[in-house]
């Protein structure tokens, strides 16, 4: 058992940060670049059109919108900033027909961290632990025409009890 508590000690100590880590640390918005343009999906029987505008000035804003033939409608607005400590956040907050808030988000809006990134590919966590979802995830697809959002919420215990990915198309840069 000691020699196990070593070994695992030893490996903390001298093993490196891992490539994932070093590189969100020099991750500035102007990165995030690879989600802009207009893209488009389905989801839940419904049609999805996500839209991105490109960085600039430290901020990045975005619209998504899930429609169904039944006439329900859902819409996010998303903002993803620059603070100036230099942390990457977004925040975004759903609405219904009409503008009409959803009322899960009367106390305010959903609000995440990047925590790790790479090319093509950002992963935001959420700073509260109990916030719904609690991780986003874009994935860029190697030819830059097909981008993943993977969506997780967690339980009290920090498990992930519900995931869904929506798979996009660009339409346009």
């Amino acid at each position: 058992m000691r020699n196990c508590i070593l070994f695992v000690l030893v490996v903390c100590i001298y093993v490196p940060a891992s490539p994932a880590t070093a590189q969100t640390e020099d991750f500035g918005i102007e990165d995030l670049s690879f989600i802009s343009g207009t893209w488009q999906g389905e989801i839940f029987g419904g049609k999805a059109d996500e839209t991105w505008l490109p960085p600039r000035d430290g901020t990045m804003a975005g619209m998504f919108r899930l429609t169904w033939k039944d006439g329900r409608r859902l819409y996010e607005f998303l903002l993803i900033e620059e603070t100036q400590e230099g942390k990457v956040e977004m925040a975004f907050r759903h609405f219904e027909t009409g503008m009409q808030l959803w009322p899960k988000e009367i106390e305010g809006p959903n609000r995440f961290e990047l925590v790790r990134a790479g090319r093509g590919t950002a992963v935001f966590d959420a700073p509260d632990s109990n916030q719904k979802p609690a991780r986003m995830k874009f994935a860029l697809a190697s030819g830059g025409d097909e981008l993943t959002v993977t969506v997780m919420s967690k339980d009290k215990t920090g498990n992930i009890d519900e995931r869904f990915d929506v798979h996009y198309q660009r339409l346009e840069r």
